[in-house]
């Protein structure tokens, strides 16, 4: 959706179809012209020789393709839904939910991986749009951050307090964060949301996985942003291999690395197609103009069904 003001576009990819129906109706113009199939069977000298002594047709201007490119023009104006804000509708809460799960266990915070998982968190937190967002810390307990809000100010203030002494106790848990997470989505009513782990692998094993399953089948996808610490703290395993990536597997989404967190981004960005929900709640806020559109390119069509004069 594009907000122009006054007026928005419900589906403005729909547009693209207007350069592609003006080009359309050039080409056919082009093709119509009365002498093109004399063209294509003479010499030019002759087809010359022909129109000056009067033994050819001169070309007439046909309005045949211009009508077909208006009136194609005109449904792709249709179809991106043109539509103004209804004055009179109910206000209703953005339950598109963004939940963000930070991973404060030893191996991330000792192993020189923090300073990338802030950045990442930070950028991510900048880039949330009108969306609510939550966030959660973990390591051997999950704690809750924020429930879901639009006010991010104070989150970042947190993000960049965050320390090796942020977390009361070690380990690494993740798969409490994902049932805090479940647990927190549930509360807030959230609607196809998306939960986002910032780890590096660590402590994803069997249970983790299944908290995966159970977030995805209540309608969440669960993304993986890499941090790769410098270092391991001494005595620490490593993380399992693909552990993250079995992550985003079972939850519908995929792996970033913690230094390129706009791709994620921008994948989050482009999250929706509109649940059936969402279009109920747009029917309700907007008035869509575009069958306006489809009426005027259904007359434009109407003086091609004319009756021609027979010779």
């Amino acid at each position: 959706m594009i907000d122009l003001g006054p007026v928005l576009l419900l589906r403005p990819l729909w547009l693209l179809g207007l350069p592609l129906a003006l080009a359309a109706a050039v080409l056919m113009a082009r093709r119509a012209d009365g002498l093109a199939a004399w063209r294509r069977l003479i010499a030019p000298q002759m087809l010359a020789l022909l129109r000056a002594r009067g033994w050819v047709d001169e070309a007439t201007r046909d309005l045949r393709p211009w009508l077909l490119g208006a009136a194609a023009a005109l449904l792709a104006l249709g179809l991106a839904g043109p539509a103004t804000r209804n004055r009179d509708a109910p206000a209703f809460r953005n339950l598109d939910v963004l939940m963000i799960l930070v991973d404060l266990s030893p191996s991330v915070v000792e192993g020189g991986g923090l300073d990338d998982a802030q950045a990442a968190v930070s950028r991510l937190v900048d880039r949330h749009g009108t969306r609510p967002v939550a966030l959660a810390l973990f390591s051997g307990e999950s704690f809750l951050v924020s429930v879901p809000t639009e006010e991010t100010e104070q989150l970042q203030t947190v993000i960049g307090a965050l320390g090796p002494d942020t977390m009361p106790v070690a380990g690494s848990r993740p798969d409490r964060a994902f049932a805090l997470a479940r647990q927190t989505l549930a509360d807030a009513s959230a609607e196809a949301p998306d939960v986002v782990l910032v780890s590096d692998g660590g402590g994803l094993g069997p249970e983790a996985l299944h908290e995966v399953g159970l977030l995805r089948a209540s309608g969440a996808r669960v993304w993986a942003v890499a941090v790769s610490p410098a270092s391991l703290p001494y005595g620490m395993p490593p993380p399992a291999p693909g552990a993250l990536e079995a992550v985003a597997r079972a939850g519908g989404g995929r792996v970033v690395p913690a230094t390129a967190p706009d791709t994620l981004a921008e994948a989050l960005g482009a999250h929706g197609s509109a649940s059936e929900t969402e279009l109920r709640r747009r029917r309700v806020l907007f008035t869509d103009h575009g069958r306006w559109a489809v009426a005027l390119a259904c007359l434009a069509l109407l003086p091609l069904f004319r009756r021609r004069a027979v010779a």
